[in-house]
């Protein structure tokens, strides 16, 4: 019902109480900002059935107004309760509050003592409510046809944008080249520079942390504005690569594989997840998977093609963002190992950043150290690529692990594990003039490396992100000090 109808209802009604019930029943009392009005076709008041408003307060019925409208406020504020409390995810509930409220929603409602909230408290939710902010605000002032000073900004719309004009022109190098340099010239030039800021961090590796705080409206417009951009320049810098769907098609084999892979439930509620994150429709969300059809109506023969078409739906930075994470969290599937080691080595300029930029110089100092001794070398190059290229499996650590290994057994001239040799290497450092406080401590840290690897690696259990960059950290520190005392 308009505003004209919903008008024209309330005039024929003669009692208060029926009128705020068809009142409340076309409006929503708890965004009515502590009032019910009555407005015509053109936006003005034409009947002010609550007000506060001093000059209100003093109607002879303004008592009876109040509590009509007191009783339809706490009627919606403990439905809008049960409903929160029901959820049982901060994720369910904030979708709930948005799903009410929409992006123009307060942060809380409060009633007799009593706060509704959706303000996250754990960095898990955190993370969940700006990115649930970042697509809301994304689609309303980027995406959104509205006319606003970023409207058609996103990646999505500068990229269609790009695709007509490469269509129309033979000279498809000139285009690419000149949007680079509009794209680059517009944010060195024509932003603010808060947004500035995030956009140069963003080239250097230095995305926005998502678990931290909760955004504020402007801090959030300025770095929508920079990541689109960056996420648009950064696939005009990749020329527009793809990933090929062959290997999309191998990953749906190996991934959704019928014994060993994810299950139809694991899949869909993965990629309905990424599929929210990304603002992104996908083909396949019934989690029945013997509801799902193809394009012709008929039933589909397995879950590896759901989980392709699926896949399909995606960018292709987000489609090697979302393999990269499946082999990482899904390493117990076979074939998972070597699936992201294609994946990083075929697709390499989809990595945003190196896993150890600020130790990049202690390494390439390590590297240079390291051309002495050849076989300690190869074994550290070894390791060190594979945490790069975000493979933190036993295999790097070990590399990392061996290289010192062999290193200290050549420095010493024996046979020993890397275990055995304390008091050789202490006798070795003392005769070089290494204090016993130094030659402990450098100890102490060689022994932390052998005890996780004998308790980890050795048992092959999975070794995450941190853990192999905090060991290559360690590693890289212990060679670089025991070298330098045989200079």
């Amino acid at each position: 019902m308009g505003e004209p109808e919903l008008q024209n209802k309330i005039a024929t009604l003669s009692s208060l109480k029926e009128k705020f019930e068809v009142w409340s029943a076309h409006n929503d009392v708890l965004t009515a900002h502590g009032h019910a009005l009555v407005f015509d076709k053109d936006g003005r008041i034409v009947e002010k059935l609550y007000c506060p408003c001093n000059q209100c307060q003093e109607k002879d019925d303004f008592k009876q107004r109040e509590q009509l409208f007191l009783n339809k406020y706490s009627e919606s504020f403990f439905e809008l309760s049960d409903k929160l409390n029901k959820a049982s995810t901060y994720s369910e509930r904030l979708n709930l509050w948005i799903k009410r409220f929409g992006i123009n929603y307060c942060i809380s409602y409060s009633f007799e003592n009593t706060l509704l909230t959706v303000l996250p408290k754990e960095k898990s939710e955190i993370q969940v409510y700006n990115t649930a902010q970042y697509n809301l605000w994304r689609d309303y002032y980027f995406t959104n046809q509205k006319e606003t000073r970023y409207t058609q900004t996103d990646f999505n719309s500068r990229l269609k944008k790009l695709n007509n004009q490469l269509a129309l022109s033979p000279f498809k190098d000139t285009i690419w080249s000149n949007t680079i340099r509009e794209l680059e010239d517009h944010f060195k030039n024509d932003v603010n520079d808060e947004t500035k800021q995030f956009f140069y961090d963003l080239i250097n590796g230095k995305p926005k942390a998502f678990d931290e705080k909760p955004f504020e409206l402007s801090e959030l417009v300025n770095y929508i504005n920079a990541n689109e951009a960056y996420q648009f320049l950064c696939y005009l810098h990749n020329k527009g690569i793809m990933i090929k769907e062959a290997f999309l098609s191998h990953t749906s084999e190996v991934l959704a594989e019928t014994q060993s892979g994810m299950t139809w439930g694991q899949i869909v509620k993965f990629f309905i997840a990424k599929a929210v994150k990304f603002n992104i429709d996908i083909p396949y969300t019934d989690k029945n998977f013997l509801n799902l059809v193809d394009k012709n109506g008929k039933k589909l023969a397995n879950k590896r093609t759901a989980f392709f078409e699926n896949l399909k739906a995606f960018s292709p930075q987000q489609q090697f963002d979302i393999i990269n994470e499946l082999c990482d969290t899904r390493s117990d599937i076979p074939g998972a190992l070597e699936l992201k080691q294609t994946l990083v080595t075929q697709y390499k300029q989809f990595r945003s950043t190196s896993p150890f930029e600020s130790s990049v110089e202690q390494i390439e100092e390590v590297k240079t150290l390291l051309g002495d001794y050849p076989a300690a070398e190869t074994l550290y190059k070894s390791g060190i690529e594979k945490v790069e290229n975000g493979i933190y499996e036993r295999n790097a650590i070990d590399d990392l692990r061996l290289s010192l290994e062999v290193l200290v057994k050549e420095i010493l001239v024996n046979e020993k594990s890397l275990e055995n040799q304390q008091g050789e290497l202490k006798k070795f450092l003392a005769s070089k003039g290494v204090v016993p406080e130094i030659a402990n401590l450098l100890w102490v840290n060689i022994d932390h490396i052998t005890k996780y690897n004998n308790r980890y690696v050795k048992h092959n259990d999975n070794v995450g992100k941190i853990d192999s960059e905090m060991i290559l950290d360690l590693t890289t520190t212990v060679i670089k000090q025991t070298i330098k005392v045989c200079q």
